[in-house]
């Protein structure tokens, strides 16, 4: 936080404000007083028509003098505020003057300089405009608690956001675990699977036709399980998307509420500028349009409540360091959760990797099982081919024994008639 200023710099600001003052209060006087001798020299061109050419002297001398002494011509005086505001009374007292009796109006012509320095309105006129300053540091307060507001709000939503992020970056570790542990179950037990399935095949060499029996259903538990696990991979890919972009979805409405805070605190910012150009022009304006007596006044409330003045300045820009430093925090607090975001995409990004990775795998699995399947069709095919092969062997083995039984048969039937042919003869 900023430390307020010391004692003698408040002092040389006071001395230069009372300067400027007191310059202002004397131009004042100056362009009061060339008004003044404007208006009385048209009402005595209207109403004495014998001392024209003295009066038109007199003010040529006047503008002689004022070219000579270096003050800005009437067309320039117009544009004045205190000329502005001088006309706006002179009109009401011309209007004022309408109602009165002609000889009132000769005497108010008849006038010394000295009294119409005391015709000048009311300083209870100029009150109001006194009373600006106060209004426009209650102006300055309500901004600062507008904006005070605004920031506190702003915190809120940037701790909700917190929050949720951390949820989410929980869940999704949680998630990432059982992945992983449910992966290696799976490819732990197809390793493990697929090398007793080898074992038993290269020890034992069973029949083909229980060899086949038994690959069945253990080829279709396998393919149950690869499909399930291809759901379930299916699903947090699914759900991982949805993460993904529901981070995205967060990540922009940070950036746009950041930006809209940005926003703000420039249009803050421009709106504080503006106020301090309003200040500083109203209280030049307001000390250019004082008469002398009105312009004491004000040196006078200006030296007495100038401790009022400065505890309020102060106290404002405190109020304004004080905002600055939590408009610091809160972008600091910003790019710490930017710097999460990216992290929990990164992580995001490893998850859909492994997903990836995982249906790799998977088709590689099953690519495998494929492989195995055919690989047990064909022996299958060649067991059934050599099988018939055999029987096809042993059947003709048959007949051709057969045919050999039948001719000893009849060899032995023509021994036994032939012997029997013998023993009769």
């Amino acid at each position: 936080m900023r430390a307020p200023r010391g004692q003698p710099a408040l002092e040389e600001s006071l001395q230069r404000y009372q300067a400027r003052l007191r310059e202002r209060a004397n131009e004042t006087i100056h362009q009061l007083k060339y008004a003044l001798d404007e208006r009385h020299f048209a009402d005595s061109k209207d109403e004495v028509g014998s001392d024209q050419s003295s009066v038109d002297k007199s003010s040529d001398d006047m503008d002689r003098g004022n070219d000579n002494s270096g003050n800005p011509p009437w067309e320039e005086l117009q544009h004045s505020h205190a000329v502005n505001q001088l006309k706006i009374l002179l009109q009401d007292q011309e209007k004022m003057e309408s109602e009165a009796s002609p000889s009132r109006r000769k005497m108010q012509f008849q006038k010394t300089p000295e009294a119409t320095t005391e015709d000048l309105p009311d300083p209870s006129d100029l009150i109001p405009r006194i009373n600006d300053q106060s209004q426009y540091i209650n102006h300055l307060e309500a901004e600062v608690k507008f904006c005070k507001e605004e920031l506190s709000e702003m915190k809120d939503q940037v701790r909700v956001v917190i929050l949720e992020n951390e949820d989410l970056h929980q869940k999704l570790k949680f998630l990432t675990d059982g992945y992983t542990l449910g992966e290696q179950a799976l490819l732990g037990t197809s390793a493990n699977n697929q090398n007793s399935r080898c074992n038993d095949w290269k020890l034992h060499q069973p029949p083909a036709s229980s060899s086949a029996h038994n690959g069945g259903p253990a080829l279709f538990s396998k393919t149950v399980e690869v499909e399930k696990w291809h759901v379930e991979l299916e699903k947090l890919k699914l759900l991982y998307q949805d993460k993904i972009s529901i981070l995205d979805a967060q990540v922009q409405s940070l950036r746009k509420h950041l930006s809209e805070s940005r926003k703000t605190c420039e249009d803050l910012e421009a709106r504080l500028k503006h106020q301090k150009s309003l200040v500083s022009a109203t209280n030049s304006s307001r000390v250019g349009g004082l008469c002398l007596k009105c312009a004491q006044q004000e040196a006078i409330l200006a030296q007495t409540h100038s401790n009022v003045h400065v505890q309020v300045i102060e106290r404002v820009t405190k109020e304004r360091d004080d905002l600055m430093d939590a408009l610091v925090s809160v972008r600091r607090n910003m790019k710490e959760m930017q710097e999460r975001e990216c992290n929990a995409y990164e992580q995001v990004k490893q998850a859909v990797q492994m997903t990836e990775e995982a249906n790799l795998e998977k088709t590689k699995a099953l690519v495998q099982c494929e492989q195995l399947k055919s690989e047990l069709e064909r022996q299958k095919n060649r067991l059934e081919k050599e099988l018939a092969i055999q029987l096809n062997k042993r059947t003709e083995e048959k007949d051709a024994l057969r045919e050999e039984m039948k001719k000893e048969r009849e060899n032995m039937a023509a021994m036994t008639s032939r012997s029997k042919c013998d023993v009769e003869y």
